[in-house]
């Protein structure tokens, strides 16, 4: 141990990880975003260069000096005060692990390395040690920081008090240290037949048996007051039963005495090596919390629980270093360190297994969101799927502390099982929300606003006035109008949004964006919408400023602006280009945007932008209609009932041929007739998505569908994603419908799903002939898709035709059943054209603009192909194929056994 505390080892202990934070800092938010800690980082710089030059100059002293030491301790001590206290406010909205976290944990590494050098250089040999004082200092350390605190109180100075719990703390863990090296020193030399004494079992069994699980039960019992609404525990997720079993094999392990039986005793070691990966993690994770431990003992007595991890992994540490140095006594080194690693490194190998057959398992669960193939019917494993949905959505829902912590999901895990699970992918809320509705009916409302917190946001922001100015762009041949809103706040209604949608007719695009932040104007930032919306979402729950426009359906935007203070006035605004004059709807206010509405058809390649005043000359055309019933087959449904219904309505309207469709998260295809005779099973979610995507996909051009969704919870299916232009081969039926018990039908729009007036009958709107193409009969524009191909973008130096051929790549993609490609992203930026895949925001601060920008190459640059493959889950064998090694490694020692086997 004692070269542990030589000068090189300075480097190991506090410029690496110091050096790799720092990196990490810049790497996180780039230079020009840390540029108001450029002095801070700087002085930090120089102090590691002069604990470097010490290094070097004093290689050949066997220890560091005690003063260096000190040194050490107060410097990082001061720092990760500090840190905590006037570090940027960015570094609490990470999405992953917070780099500030990052850093105050390397800051407590050189802190802990310093006081263990101060406790071994006043702890040398050949000296008698009253132990009972440096107990007594254990104990005395919070009374003195609490008698203090009194004094102090009257100054209301967070920093003096920081820096006080945080001092007490380290002179705590100094106490600790002390103690441990005094007790060293008295032990006698490492014995095979040694026997522990009495006060070795009593401490294990208090300290690595009964204090982690009582740990781990108080997490749980005091997850209210967690950080967020809703906590599954105080300082994290650990409720999981292998927390707990885990924790009691650990301690028990530790409480069986050495054995004489060579073989059996390399084999409790592998056992207790395994066990302390579980240890560890504790330790990395609560070390940024030590400073917690000592609050928590003066005022609630349960801070001792933070400092558990501390004492287990001192304790186990050196109860697996003196095993090593018996074993090797009796087996190769090289045996001892293998069976030594092998056991290190189940734990995380049995995670690792695990998370692939999870991987595996939620691609074929996300297969079902898009699928089309009637016949597809891979098998979801659902207690894997909920495994996955549990760790996804805590990371989504996390909000973080101080020391960028969350107690909504199981930290370190939790990050690294869901980049795992989704490949370096983002899953949005609303899938998550889609995928727990579509296999676990959880009743989930989809249309509802799932952007915004609820508990912290009001909606009473209005719009009191809107103004348009239009002009004529010679160079694209079209208007430009720029609509500028004022929006006020509700008096005594603090964290005001703002949401609003509206509709734009075919050939009108959103060019631009802005909003005023602190009364200064800034533009939008064109961004991938994936992307935005996250950002957005974690932006408004931390009570920031974002604003954000963007599509929810065809030609329907959203636009959301906050916060509002109470009666505080706003102004936001945006830009349409478009070929002719007409009113745009927002709230309660009908804004006439100027322009001729004499014009000619504007071709792109694959599709015609038609005039409404060409339409006059057209063919009228009338298709027969055909009836699909899809019956809601999800875990709750009623599907008696709903067959009862079908049965009412198709007798009431004279229906005789029609097909029926049973819906869970599969799908089972019945004709009318042979309805009632069906073998169905209720299970999972209602999946109208695959039902209606089938049906429009497999339906012939000489009729149209109209189609009837019989359910009893239709704000929990799974509705219809990215229907359009699918539905638009079919202009008479605007509307799917929902099958109401009085036998009236709730018209569904495909383009947005939202819900209409109840009617008696399905709506039927009038159609025309457009060389062999349908469109509506109605005093509109609309855009035709012809036969020729439209799958790359070149941009044409004109921004109008450059929309239009967006818009028409857009709506061939999804009719082909393909994903959105990262071009089409790519081509919304080079028009600067607001589309379906992209979204304007304004954001407040630099750093959360880098984030964003750092969050969007990330998903743009990731590989959108998805493996289809099963993989097989092996955690088990993984484990008996380890244990085998370690039988086999116990085969070959390298000297006769002290004791027969």
């Amino acid at each position: 141990m004692k070269k542990v505390f030589s000068p090189l080892f300075i480097i190991a202990f506090v410029t690496l990880p110091q050096l790799l934070s720092l990196g990490y800092l810049s790497a996180a938010f780039g230079p020009a975003n840390i540029q108001s800690l450029t002095i801070p980082l700087i002085t930090i710089f120089f102090i590691n260069v002069l604990f470097v030059i010490y290094a070097f100059k004093q290689h050949k002293e066997e220890v560091i000096h005690t003063k260096v030491f000190m040194a050490i301790s107060a410097i990082y001590t001061t720092i990760t005060a500090l840190s905590i206290l006037f570090g940027p406010q960015s570094f609490f909205l990470d999405a992953s692990t917070s780099p500030k976290l990052i850093y105050i944990t390397a800051c407590i590494v050189s802190v802990i390395y310093g006081i263990m050098g101060i406790a071994y250089n006043t702890t040398p040999p050949g000296k008698t040690y009253d132990i009972a004082r440096y107990v007594v200092g254990i104990f005395f350390t919070p009374f003195l920081w609490f008698l203090g605190i009194n004094f102090i109180s009257g100054v209301n100075s967070n920093a003096i008090i920081l820096m006080l719990i945080i001092a007490s703390v380290y002179s705590l863990l100094f106490f600790i240290i002390k103690i441990f090296f005094i007790w060293r020193l008295r032990k006698a030399p490492f014995s095979f037949d040694a026997v522990p004494q009495k006060r070795y079992y009593i401490a294990v069994t208090v300290l690595a048996l009964c204090m982690p699980l009582l740990g781990l039960l108080v997490n749980q019992t005091f997850s209210d007051f967690g950080i967020g609404s809703i906590s599954p525990g105080l300082f994290g997720d650990f409720s999981h039963p292998m927390f707990y079993i885990i924790a009691a094999l650990n301690g028990i392990l530790l409480l069986i005495p050495p054995v004489k039986n060579k073989s059996l005793r390399l084999t409790l070691f592998f056992l207790k090596s395994a066990g302390y990966t579980y240890i560890l993690y504790f330790f990395v994770v609560f070390i940024p919390l030590l400073p917690l431990g000592l609050v928590g003992i003066i005022f609630y007595g349960l801070g001792l629980l933070i400092l558990v991890p501390l004492f287990v992994a001192l304790l186990q540490g050196y109860h697996l270093f003196k095993e090593w140095v018996i074993l090797s006594k009796l087996w190769d080194t090289w045996q001892v360190a293998a069976v030594f690693c092998i056991g290190i490194i189940v734990l995380p190998l049995c995670i690792t297994a695990t998370v692939w057959g999870d991987r595996a398992n939620f691609i074929t669960a996300a297969q079902y969101l898009e699928q089309k193939d009637l016949n597809h019917s891979a098998p979801v494993d659902l207690k894997k799927l909920q495994r996955s949905l549990d760790n996804i959505d805590g990371n989504l829902q996390a909000t973080r502390g101080v020391l960028g912590m969350s107690s909504n999901n199981t930290p370190i895990l939790s990050q690294l099982y869901t980049r795992l699970i989704l490949d370096g992918k983002i899953l949005s809320q609303n899938n998550v929300l889609t995928l727990e509705n579509l296999f676990f009916d959880a009743g989930h409302d989809l249309a509802a606003n799932n952007l915004s917190n609820p508990d912290i946001v009001n909606n009473n922001v209005r719009l009191i006035d809107a103004l348009s100015e239009t002009r004529f762009d010679d160079k694209a041949g079209v208007y430009r109008s720029r609509i500028n809103l004022k929006l006020e706040n509700a008096p005594y209604a603090e964290n005001g949004e703002y949401i609003t949608t509206f509709k734009l007719p075919d050939g009108a695009y959103i060019s631009d964006y802005y909003l005023d932040v602190f009364g200064k104007r800034k533009e939008g930032l064109l961004t991938d919408r994936r992307a935005a919306l996250f950002i957005y979402s974690k932006i408004v729950n931390t009570r920031r400023d974002p604003g954000l426009l963007h599509y929810i359906g065809k030609n329907t935007l959203e636009l959301r602006v906050f916060p509002f203070a109470a009666n505080e006035v706003r102004e936001t605004g945006f830009e349409i280009i478009h070929s002719q004059r007409f009113d745009l709807t927002l709230d309660n206010k009908i804004i006439s945007l100027g322009g001729d509405d004499a014009q000619k058809e504007i071709k792109v390649k694959g599709a015609v932008l038609l005039p409404a005043a060409e339409k006059a000359a057209l063919r009228s055309v009338k298709r027969e209609p055909k009836y699909y019933f899809v019956i809601d087959s999800s875990n709750n449904s009623d599907i008696p009932w709903h067959i009862s219904q079908i049965q009412a309505y198709t007798k009431a309207n004279q229906i005789e041929e029609a097909e029926v469709i049973f819906a869970s998260y599969k799908l089972q295809k019945q004709n009318l007739a042979d309805m009632t005779q069906a073998k169905y099973a209720a299970e999972g979610g209602f999946n109208l998505n695959m039902a209606v995507n089938n049906i429009l996909n497999s339906h012939d051009k000489n009729t149209f569908p109209i189609i009837i969704a019989v359910s009893d919870t239709m704000p929990s299916a799974v509705f219809p994603r990215n229907i359009q232009p699918l539905s638009g081969k079919f202009p008479e039926s605007l509307y799917y419908y929902a099958l109401n018990p009085n036998l009236t039908l709730t018209p569904y729009t495909y383009e947005d799903n939202k819900a209409e007036h109840a009617v008696e009958e399905p709506i039927i709107t009038p159609i025309l002939d457009y060389n062999g193409n349908y469109v509506l009969d109605n005093n509109e524009n609309e855009l035709v898709l012809t036969d020729a191909s439209a799958d790359k973008f070149f941009p044409s130096g004109n921004q109008y035709e450059d929309a239009v051929l967006l818009d028409v790549i857009q709506q061939k993609s999804m009719l082909a059943g393909e994903a959105t490609s990262v071009e089409m992203v790519r081509a919304s930026f080079r028009a600067k054209i607001l589309t379906p895949q992209t979204a304007f925001i304004v954001v407040e601060t630099p750093e959360q603009e880098k984030e964003l920008l750092d969050l969007q190459e990330r998903m743009l640059n990731n590989n959108e192909s998805v493996p289809t493959v099963t993989l097989d889950e092996p955690p088990l064998e993984i484990l008996i194929l380890l244990f085998l090694l370690v039988m086999l490694l116990t085969k070959h020692d390298k000297k006769k056994p002290l004791l027969k086997n």
